[in-house]
């Protein structure tokens, strides 16, 4: 796989396709090998096929497996390989030696099943399973095969041990359902798993939602409709999938709940930052207006907001200005929600309370 992408070029859809797994899996074994993931967007530089033909090859994968990878037949992958000066093996010849176990037992932890991980390895369901089994490795029962379990995960009465939590882990179970069986949050799942260095599993979503995030953003804000507006979402949707995690339905934040953080920007932000940069160069607010194509009141109306002495309160009050809910602004900027109510509760009694002799422009009072 490492050599596909980096020597192939192949990119991280192409490798899932490929193996039949998800992006986020082929990421997160190439990163476990070293490699560098390149950034979004950009491509990488192949080196000739032949090339990275003669590395799988050298890696003990057949000439058929190499073939196949490259998008040859066998007699085409066979000549390609003659004619590159590469000295064949005998046919039938296995490199036993060259088994990367460890390698095997990470496959096989991440967790994907023996068939699956013995041909990412070029290698027979026989000889996997020997292997993990000659490495320690308790293998999962069929039974408790992720893809196949339907059953209803009831929480107990009296939560369990953490050490339940790594059993559990061994077994097959992905985050939410150990959280579920075990009655623990999330935290101390985490926590558990990660003391045992271990990773936590997350159940596959058939439209490539990632539903840890999910949850850890509707537990910070017990809303599913602001949850559904920051991803993008249906409300039906993020409603269908915590049920899936098991996660129930809150009246107010889950206080041990870390802050959700899920940046992005709007395109009035893009503006406002023209506008500040104009301003602070000393510009007129008519020659600004005129730039960045907008009213004059709205440039006065952001320069008098970022004046404020707190550039997060600041941000929070134009982000309510432009319509977004606490909820939102929340997650937008990675605060707690009670933090962004008190902000805001704030300016709308100092709104109520300050006197004022003529009609005031309420955006003054953000003024110290």
């Amino acid at each position: 796989m490492a050599v596909l992408y980096q020597s192939g070029g192949y990119s991280l859809e192409r490798l899932a396709s490929l193996y039949k797994v998800r992006r986020e899996v082929i990421r997160a074994l190439l990163q476990d090998e070293g490699v560098e993931i390149r950034a979004e967007g950009t491509r990488g530089t192949s080196a000739p096929v032949v090339v990275t033909m003669a590395i799988l090859y050298d890696l003990g994968l057949s000439i058929d497996r190499v073939g196949w990878l490259c998008g040859y037949t066998y007699g085409t992958a066979r000549k390609m390989l003659l004619a590159a000066g590469v000295e064949l093996r005998p046919r039938g010849m296995k490199l036993i030696n060259k088994l990367d176990v460890p390698r095997l037992v990470r496959l096989y932890e991440s967790p994907l099943s023996i068939k699956t991980v013995a041909d990412m390895c070029g290698m027979s369901y026989g000889t996997a399973r020997d292997q993990l089994l000659r490495a320690g490795v308790t293998l999962r029962p069929p039974s408790i095969s992720l893809a196949r379990q339907h059953i209803e995960l009831i929480p107990p009465a009296i939560p369990l041990s953490g050490s339940t939590v790594v059993q559990l882990h061994g077994q097959g179970f992905d985050k939410f359902q150990i959280r579920r069986l075990t009655g623990r949050s999330h935290e101390f799942v985490d926590r558990r798993l990660t003391e045992h260095g271990l990773r936590a599993r997350v159940g596959p979503d058939r439209l490539g939602i990632d539903t840890e995030q999910l949850v850890t953003i509707y537990r910070s804000v017990a809303s599913s409709d602001v949850t559904a507006e920051v991803l993008h979402l249906s409300a039906s949707a993020v409603l269908a999938r915590l049920r899936e995690a098991g996660q129930p339905l809150l009246d107010a934040p889950d206080p041990e709940a870390a802050p959700s953080h899920v940046p992005g920007k709007a395109p009035w932000q893009y503006r406002d930052e023209q506008i500040l940069a104009r301003a602070a160069r000393g510009e007129r607010i008519a020659l600004i207006a005129a730039a960045v194509d907008v009213a004059a009141a709205e440039v006065a109306e952001v320069i008098r907001i970022y004046r404020h002495r707190d550039r997060t309160t600041a941000e929070i009050l134009r982000r309510r200005t432009q319509g977004e809910s606490a909820g939102v602004i929340a997650v937008r900027m990675g605060l707690r929600l009670d933090s962004v109510n008190n902000a805001l509760d704030k300016y709308e009694t100092r709104h109520r309370t300050r006197p004022s002799p003529r009609r005031a422009d309420p955006l003054t009072l953000l003024h110290p």
